[in-house]
Order: C-alpha cells, then structure tokens, then sequence
C-alpha cells in the first residue's frame, strides 16, 4: 500500500491511464479518458474541508 510505501499499484494505474499515452493527447483529453470527467476542484475542495473543516 501506498501507506506502507509501496506505490505499485499507483505506478501500473498511471502506466496504464497517462504514461503510455505520452504527448498524443491533451492534459484536459487525458483527465477526461481517466477519470470519465472534466479537470475541475471539487474532489480537492472535498479533501481540504473533510482534513482541515
């Protein structure tokens, strides 16, 4: 686990999801293929309001 310092899993996720891919697509076009959404700050709003609300 990433906790334990075994990043991995990680690794073969972003191996998979944006290396591969190199320049052949947008930041924007990456994040869409990824995740299913457009890049916006909702996810990092939710992270600083649950740690530091």
């Amino acid at each position: 686990d990433i906790a334990e310092g075994d990043f991995s899993a990680l690794f073969d996720w972003l191996r998979q999801n944006i290396w591969q891919h190199g320049s052949r697509f947008s930041t924007s076009q990456l994040i869409q293929q990824a995740t299913g959404e457009d890049l916006n700050s909702r996810y990092f709003r939710e992270h600083l309001t649950a740690r530091y609300l």
